[in-house]
């Protein structure tokens, strides 16, 4: 995914290097699809102004699904992974019963707890953490289960990790933590559980920039109400 325009910070998903990759050869696969499908039909692609024009579309239609299942098969998700994110705790109880391994990584360093924690996979969540799952692994950009959740606005997921103690601290490679995501993603319902559990209000990204600053910068105005009368500074 592309990095915040705004503020130059990761998003919650895989790298942008990665993505614009995957992109660039969606874009070659797509058009030598078109191209195939529209020379088959009997066009000259680059001397008719129709297939021109068809081809276009044709690429327009497929690049989604190309650079879709490009990414798909170079995550490096397992079985696991895949039972998590289909919503099917018994498939994942199956799996971690016949020794699939809890907290094995994918290719961006993510685990399956990571991902039930984006989808608000609770019922999964709680079976890979009775199974031993690090509730506060970091995958390669030192997102946590707890970011992952905080920034797509899953309370539930979130609830359920700081119940069972996840650090609330933890930072990833920028130095933001999960109140410092509630604050940016405007989910001012997670920044007051966040808040209510201990979190820093005062917290700091590497670049200085706090929540206050976060909040105001996206016009998060609800957020803002809720770390003023926390006692956040500027």
């Amino acid at each position: 995914m592309p990095h915040d325009t705004a503020l130059s910070q990761p998003t919650d998903e895989s790298t942008p290097e990665f993505y614009a990759h995957a992109n660039q050869l969606g874009t070659l696969s797509a058009s030598w699809i078109c191209l195939s499908t529209v020379t088959h039909i009997g066009y000259r692609p680059l001397i008719m102004k129709k297939s021109v024009h068809l081809t276009i579309l044709c690429m327009r239609l497929l690049l989604p699904i190309a650079a879709g299942s490009l990414l798909i098969a170079c995550d490096g998700n397992t079985e696991l992974m895949k039972h998590t994110l289909s919503g099917d705790p018994s498939a994942v109880q199956a799996d971690l019963a016949n020794g699939a391994a809890v907290d094995e990584r994918n290719n961006f360093g993510w685990t399956a707890l990571m991902h039930a924690a984006r989808q608000d996979q609770t019922a999964a969540m709680a079976v890979l953490i009775d199974a031993g799952a690090d509730i506060n692994a970091q995958d390669n950009d030192g997102w946590t289960s707890l970011m992952r959740a905080t920034s797509k606005g899953n309370i539930a997921a979130v609830q359920l990790l700081l119940q069972r103690k996840a650090d609330i601290e933890l930072a990833d490679q920028n130095g933001w933590t999960p109140l410092l995501w509630a604050s940016n993603r405007g989910h001012s319902d997670i920044l007051e559980l966040l808040l209510a559990n201990g979190a820093n209000v005062n917290a700091k990204g590497k670049n200085g920039r706090t929540a206050i600053y976060l909040a105001r910068n996206e016009k998060h105005d609800n957020v803002l109400n809720v770390l003023k009368k926390a006692g956040a500074k500027q």
